[in-house]
């Protein structure tokens, strides 16, 4: 299997960091410092490089330095097939504006977004499990797009589709241009479906392996599901989907002119996730939600790299707050090998075991400075 790995990145007006050049080991960095020096600020513009969103929450405009209107990343990507160059010019806006090129030549989203797909763990992560069901649809997109890349289109399709008939209820369109638009809503709603469902099923049969290699003897089982409409979970194929959704568009047309929204569909769903039978949010403890977050983001990334034949670099940003060492230890034996890794830490010598033989760096008011022989004081 061939290896993905980022050779350095190029920062200039994100957040505190310095502007200027890193350059990253092939295999396992890591990164230490003290409280707001650019630790995790580090790890999320190689993130933002290479996913083009971040793992935090907050918009675009938080990411862009004081004093700054845009930002700029740059890096060089390493593959089996040579060394790649991409690179993004961000200006939040609103709306959000990119500039994205490969190897210097102007590069669509879905084209950059298979460059250097990244993926980073965080104690952000928690909103993956018991947060709402936006970051949990993000999370199920990203991975369908990844391993289908006409998932992209149709969901963008989708969302104009969704627009447009949300735009023609508040404007009191007449009934057979909402038909029209609706039957457009429609078909693109069941492609989503169709695919983010399958998706589903792939991460089910990967979260379970990952999971049992992560949990310890206490944690619960853990079962996911796609939720929509009911109709939509036991319907058979994507026509039955489409058909369901033009009817019920129909329906329910008097009562989303009232609210001036669309009540149903993609844009509702989630990705169910329950502790022996129950909501995860009343039975998982904080460790143990991280657990599940690590374990669903490297199910997605198993699959990933499984398609593509080539493994993928992997961010951990402080990791180990809320996990215990022994399933600190089972995160740190499932990762290594020949894998890129990036972690950062506050506690040094809970990773100064895993760190034989990889590259340090010391993170001192937005800095990056690349460190030899024994951890630096802070």
């Amino acid at each position: 299997m061939g290896r993905v790995h980022l050779v350095d990145i190029a920062t200039e007006g994100f957040r505190n960091l310095r502007p200027g050049t890193v350059e990253w080991s092939p295999l396992a960095n890591l990164l230490v410092g003290g409280n707001g020096q650019g630790k995790t600020n580090s790890l999320e513009a190689v993130t933002v490089l290479g996913n083009l969103r971040s793992f935090r929450g907050g918009s675009m405009r938080s990411i862009v330095a004081h004093g700054a209107d845009t930002f700029r990343l740059e890096g060089r990507v390493e593959t089996v097939s040579g060394v790649v160059r991409i690179g993004q010019r961000v200006d939040p806006g609103p709306p959000v504006r990119r500039e994205l090129t490969i190897n210097g030549t102007d590069a669509s989203p879905p084209e950059y977004l298979r460059v250097l797909p990244v993926c980073a763990l965080s104690g952000d992560d928690r909103a993956l499990v018991i947060g709402g069901p936006g970051e949990r649809r993000a999370f199920l997109d990203r991975l369908a797009f990844l391993l289908e890349e006409q998932h992209f289109d149709e969901l963008r399709r989708y969302r104009r589709a969704l627009r447009q008939r949300n735009a023609a209820l508040v404007g009191g369109a007449a009934d057979d241009e909402m038909a029209a638009w609706e039957a457009r809503l429609a078909a693109a709603g069941a492609a989503v479906v169709h695919r983010r469902a399958r998706t589903c099923a792939r991460l089910m049969a990967g979260f379970e392996g990952v999971y049992r290699e992560l949990r310890g003897d206490d944690f619960p089982e853990i079962s996911l599901h796609y939720r929509g409409e009911a109709a939509v979970e036991t319907a058979e194929n994507v026509n039955q989907v489409e058909e369901y959704y033009q009817k019920r568009y129909n329906e329910t047309r008097a009562r989303d002119r009232r609210t001036g929204f669309t009540g149903e569909g993609p844009h509702r769903h989630d990705l169910g996730l329950r502790a022996n039978g129950r909501a995860v949010r009343h039975v998982l403890s904080s460790g143990q939600i991280k657990v599940v977050a690590a374990a669903l983001r490297l199910a997605s990334l198993k699959h990933v790299e499984e398609d593509r034949g080539e493994v993928l670099p992997v961010i951990i940003d402080d990791v180990d707050s809320e996990l215990d060492a022994r399933v600190l230890g089972r995160l740190i034996d499932h990762l290594s090998g020949r894998r890129q890794l990036f972690f950062s830490s506050a506690d040094r010598a809970r990773l100064t075991a895993s760190a034989l033989g990889s590259s340090r760096f010391e993170v001192r008011q937005g800095a990056v400075l690349k460190t030899a022989g024994e951890w630096l004081d802070e």
